[in-house]
């Protein structure tokens, strides 16, 4: 391994993560090496600008901490991405308590549940910001609370429905694959690599909790589904636009007196490159190129912003947090 080979490997630590995670949202099973490598720049650069973020508006509380609402406020217009956060980390918070419980042993189990009301109920997140929670020792509304589950869950569902819908097919082996890949994360078990990676020492005077951390794990699964997705969707409208284009040219060249008017009357399955007998098996599905990523990227941080510098001239504007 020469000099050029070790210092990528120091620099891009989760190649196979973002392989396996990028698997599961759609891409093929061996995405190209520079597509995960820029996906991983990407990631990175957001999560620095994620801690920076939530340190300044640390600061601007007037504490010398982060805290987790420090986070989930800049993620806070994003209402199905914040419910669907704070119930994992309700959920998270129910399995730590169950484990600590596990490990107390069976005799202290049982005189807990004897004297006191159950721990592991699941904790409702409250956030400080949120008008309803500064109500919440006079107000009870179950209501709210079941429409937010409602709302958690719904991407929830919609995700484990294309799931069932991709696995339908695949063999045991096959599915196996696929249910490790569905567990690949940034930060399960890999806390200290993690700091290391976003050079979280660069930016903070303080070292962030556990809690934090598996935010940022939260987070960054979340920017390489978006990423993925944006792409993959990009590839499609750009290989329709191609095949669409073929088949006017190709009925242009062979038909050029009729072919404007016979187009309205020709079946949209046929075309000039359609499947006959002996034409061989379909090619493997290309996977997504750098420039697929490129123009997600540049999609997801395009926002409309008001006319300020009527002078002309570039702006600075802000990196949008995917």
């Amino acid at each position: 391994m020469d000099k050029r080979d070790r210092e990528r490997l120091a620099k891009y630590r989760y190649t196979t993560e973002i392989q396996q995670m990028m698997f599961v949202f759609g891409e093929v099973q061996d995405p190209q090496p520079e597509t995960t490598m820029l996906i991983e720049d990407i990631v990175r650069s957001q999560v620095i600008e994620i801690i920076i973020m939530a340190a300044a508006q640390a600061q601007r509380r007037g504490s010398r901490f982060t805290a987790a609402e420090d986070f989930i406020f800049l993620i806070r217009h994003d209402r199905t991405k914040v419910l669907r956060l704070k119930e994992y980390l309700s959920w998270k918070d129910v399995r730590k308590k169950v484990k600590e419980r596990e490990d107390a042993g069976e005799d202290i189990i049982e005189d807990a549940n004897a004297d006191k009301p159950d721990r592991t109920t699941k904790v409702k997140i409250k956030l400080s910001w949120e008008l309803a929670n500064s109500f919440a020792d006079n107000i009870v509304d179950d209501d709210d609370d079941e429409e937010e589950m409602l709302d958690a869950q719904s991407d929830t569902l919609r995700r484990l429905k294309d799931a069932d819908e991709v696995t339908r097919q695949m063999t045991r082996d096959e599915y196996v694959h696929y249910s490790e890949c569905r567990q690949a994360s940034f930060t399960f078990r890999k806390g200290k690599r993690f700091r290391e990676w976003a050079n979280m020492s660069a930016y903070l005077d303080t070292k962030l909790n556990d809690e934090i951390i598996d935010i940022l794990g939260f987070l960054t699964f979340e920017m390489v589904s978006k990423i993925t997705e944006s792409a993959l969707r990009i590839k499609r409208d750009q290989e329709k636009a191609a095949s669409d284009a073929l088949c006017v040219a190709d009925g242009a060249s062979k038909h050029p007196a009729t072919s404007i008017s016979s187009a309205d009357h020709q079946p949209k399955h046929q075309s000039a490159s359609s499947i006959s007998l002996f034409s061989g098996p379909p090619t493997a599905r290309p996977p997504l190129k750098v420039q697929h990523v490129q123009e997600a990227f540049r999609r997801l941080q395009r926002a409309s912003q008001p006319i300020r510098n009527f002078k002309g001239g570039l702006t600075r504007t802000r990196v949008s947090l995917i």
